[in-house]
C-alpha cells in the first residue's frame, strides 16, 4: 500500500516541491530508490536447490535506511539478532521510551547535535536512577561503583510516517559491581516503581531544558520551522512543520 501511495503521488509532489525551491538530493534519492526497491525488473537472483531442485527468485533491494518497510525490517531483524547473540548478557532487560514535545521533535529532526544531547539527557536520567537504587539496595559506598549497560535507538518517524523523533533505550535491569577479586558481577534490581519513572521524567525534562537553552532553541510556536532550515531548505522545513502540526500536504485536505 505504501509503495502504491508513493508511486501515485510522488511525481506531482516533487514537481510542486521544485517550484518552491526543491528538496535535498538525499530525500529525492531515497524516494526514487524506494520506488525501484524489490522490483524484479530492476535486478534479481535466481536460486535453485541442488538437492530437491526447488526454485526461488529474490529481487534485489536498495538496502535503504529511510522508510522502506522491507529494508528497514531486515535491518531491524539483523540488529536485534546481533544484540541478542553478541551484545546483551542473559540478564533482565527493560525498554525505556523517550517521547518529546512536538516542537522539540521538529528541532531534533534537523539538528543532529541537539538530538544526541537530548538522548544523552534521557539515558543519563535512567542511569542515575539505576545507580541510586544500586547504592541503596546493595549498600555501595558510592554510585560510581555501579555500572549500567544500555543501547539506544533513535527513531525518526511514527506509524503514520510523520516526523516523530523519539528514543528507544534497552537498559539492563540492574547493575554490574566488582567483587573482591575485581571481576564484574551482575545484580538485578527489579522493575521501577511509578514514582521512580516519574522521577526519571523530571530529571530528563530538567536536563533537556538546560541543553535547549545552551543551544539557543525555543519551543514557542508549535509547528513552526527552525529558522536555519527555512532558509536552507524551505520545502523540507514546510514538511517538518506540517508533520508536527499533523497537516496534510497531499490532496484536498
Amino acid at each position: 500500500m505504501l509503495h502504491r501511495v508513493v508511486r501515485a503521488h510522488w511525481p506531482a509532489f516533487l514537481e510542486r516541491a521544485e517550484e518552491a525551491g526543491g528538496l535535498p538530493k538525499f530525500v529525492v534519492r531515497e524516494f526514487e530508490q524506494y520506488l525501484e526497491c524489490g522490483l524484479p525488473e530492476r535486478g534479481l537472483v535466481h536460486l535453485q536447490c541442488g538437492v530437491c531442485g526447488d526454485n526461488l527468485v529474490v529481487a534485489f533491494s536498495w538496502k535503504r535506511r529511510g522508510f522502506c518497510p522491507s529494508c528497514v525490517a531486515r535491518r531491524m531483524s539483523d540488529a536485534a539478532a546481533h544484540l541478542v547473540d553478541d551484545v546483551f548478557p542473559e540478564v533482565p532487560t527493560r525498554q525505556w521510551v523517550c517521547a518529546l514535545p512536538w516542537r522539540l521533535r521538529v528541532l531534533l529532526g534537523y539538528d543532529r547535535r541537539l538530538c544526541a544531547e537530548v538522548m544523552s539527557a534521557f539515558t543519563g536520567a535512567v542511569s542515575r536512577l539505576l545507580r541510586r537504587r544500586a547504592k541503596a539496595e546493595l549498600g555501595l559506598p558510592s554510585v560510581e561503583h555501579a555500572y549500567v549497560g544500555a543501547v539506544t535507538f533513535v527513531q525518526r518517524s511514527d506509524s503514520a510516517l510523520r516526523l516523530n523523533v523519539h528514543g528507544h533505550s534497552l537498559f539492563l535491569e540492574g547493575v554490574y559491581v566488582r567483587d573482591a577479586s575485581g571481576a564484574l558481577a551482575f545484580h538485578a534490581l527489579g522493575a521501577p516503581t511509578l514514582e521512580e519513572v516519574e522521577q526519571v521524567a523530571r530529571w530528563t525534562r530538567a536536563r533537556i531544558e538546560k541543553v535547549r537553552l545552551a543551544h539557543g532553541r525555543t519551543l514557542d510556536g508549535v509547528g513552526d520551522e527552525p529558522a536555519e532550515l527555512t532558509h536552507d531548505q524551505p520545502v523540507l522545513a514546510s514538511c517538518y512543520a506540517a508533520s508536527a502540526a499533523d497537516l496534510q500536504l497531499i490532496g484536498d485536505a
